[in-house]
């Protein structure tokens, strides 16, 4: 029989005396400790904010947030998509926030070989079930992506030779070939 879980509330996590060197999320009251990306999975997440960031410079239509903001995607569950986009002029409300309560527009994840096709998919429920409007699954070793509207199927499958784009951001494009270099 295996160790019961420990739950957590949202007041419990957001209070929670974590290890300075340590990332967690909330999902659905349960502690979950996300693991430190490859070099391969930062450099994807980077490039990819460095391009949102230079569009939202240019369009002032939003901005881009890396991964060190949590967001309540629930009452129980707190996530902290690898880049998120929020549309609209929201710092005020972002400002002091320790977990956001803004829910992004789009929610990037990058996949690392820990994570379970299961694991993908629950929080892919998690992110649409909370209102986000778009996710892309960015995969560094098939040097795919692909990009979702609802927990389903997919809406695009994005490989090498392509570029990202969405309506949501008009004028944006990132060649996978950039993305992966």
């Amino acid at each position: 029989m295996g160790a019961a879980k420990t739950l957590l509330s949202a007041e419990e996590f957001d209070n929670y005396p974590f290890e300075e060197d340590k990332r967690y999320e909330l999902d659905e009251g349960e502690l979950v400790e996300m693991t430190r990306p490859a070099y391969k999975y930062n450099r994807a997440l980077g490039i990819l904010f460095a391009e949102l960031h230079i569009y939202f410079r240019k369009h002032r239509t939003g901005e881009a947030l890396i991964s060190e903001n949590l967001y309540a995607l629930s009452p129980s569950t707190r996530r902290s998509p690898d880049v998120a986009v929020i549309l609209g002029d929201r710092r005020k409300e972002l400002e002091n926030a320790k977990v956001i309560p803004i829910i992004p527009d789009i929610a990037a994840e990058v996949l690392s070989p820990s994570e379970t096709p299961r694991m993908i998919h629950r929080k892919l429920k998690q992110y649409f079930e909370a209102g986000v409007k778009e996710v892309w699954l960015i995969d560094p070793d098939a040097r795919e992506i692909e990009i979702w509207t609802k927990p389903a199927l997919p809406d695009h499958a994005l490989a090498l030779g392509e570029a990202l784009a969405s309506p949501l951001l008009p004028d944006f494009a990132l060649p996978l070939q950039d993305l992966f270099a």
